[in-house]
């Protein structure tokens, strides 16, 4: 994800209004800080502080102050191609209202912020840390209201999730998973994304990545040994797989985060 302009805590006057009827080129993180209404395409919401809408390219979008002063937040960026996969496993509404719980992702971009206007030499390794953060705490948030509905599989799947977390390295198969629940693949994969917005695949992979990076910050066990706990046999695998998670080596990673 390619930041190309941003801005926090943006204020204008209680008369503002800005049309844009052919949108933006690139993504929109769009949090609004204030009473607004909000034109997204042929929709119009009446939104308070704190709500957030993602907002695709080219979307035409009008923004209107009512009646107190107007704020925002705002990220304009790129999807690259590697980031296609993680953006499409966080099931993220496009171009809707989604009201947030915290104010998380104001601080997220306040940091992205100063980081975007720094001379650090990590500058765009840092910055897809802190997009990606914002784009899964936007998508927690989306999850909670898709999941308010119980079925009579959620214990089932809370279950799976927990065992995929507390066990990593295992060999997880998805027939398997879904002949546990006595249901079809298909049926599982649906369920799973719909209950967690990321598909059960994706999250066990997340599971291994997430659990080297703590073995690389809390232990010294070679990288080597810690690709073998995480479940890969091929260190190579191992290595390529974590430089797609967090944009550096195993190696590189443990150097620049372990505390001394």
């Amino acid at each position: 994800m390619l930041i190309y302009q941003l801005g926090w805590h943006w204020k204008h006057k209680p008369d503002f209004v800005i049309e844009r009827p052919n949108g933006h080129y690139g993504t929109q993180i769009l949090l609004i800080q204030s009473k607004a209404r909000i034109r997204m395409g042929d929709n119009e919401f009446k939104v308070d502080k704190n709500t957030v809408f993602v907002v695709k390219s080219c979307m035409p979008h009008c923004l209107y102050a009512v009646g107190e002063e107007y704020c925002d937040d705002w990220i304009r960026f790129s999807i690259e191609q590697e980031d296609n996969e993680f953006i499409d496993g966080l099931a993220i509404d496009f171009n809707v209202p989604i009201k947030l719980k915290d104010d998380a992702v104001s601080k997220l971009i306040a940091a992205c912020e100063d980081v975007f206007n720094s001379e650090s030499a990590d500058k765009k390794a840092t910055l897809h840390h802190l997009m990606s953060a914002i784009m899964l705490h936007i998508s927690a948030h989306c999850r909670t209201e898709k999941t308010g509905r119980h079925t009579l599989y959620d214990n089932a799947l809370e279950d799976i999730r927990r065992s995929i977390y507390s066990d990593p390295a295992k060999d997880w198969n998805i027939p398997d998973i879904a002949e546990q629940m006595n249901i079809s693949v298909p049926h599982f994969q649906r369920l799973y994304k719909s209950r967690y917005g990321i598909p059960c695949t994706k999250d066990i992979w997340m599971s291994r990545m997430d659990y080297a990076r703590q073995l690389l910050l809390t232990t010294d066990l070679s990288a080597n040994e810690i690709a073998e706990m995480c479940g890969y046999q091929d260190y190579a695998y191992f290595s390529r797989s974590f430089v797609k998670y967090a944009c550096v080596s195993p190696a590189k990673y443990r150097s620049q985060n372990k505390e001394k």
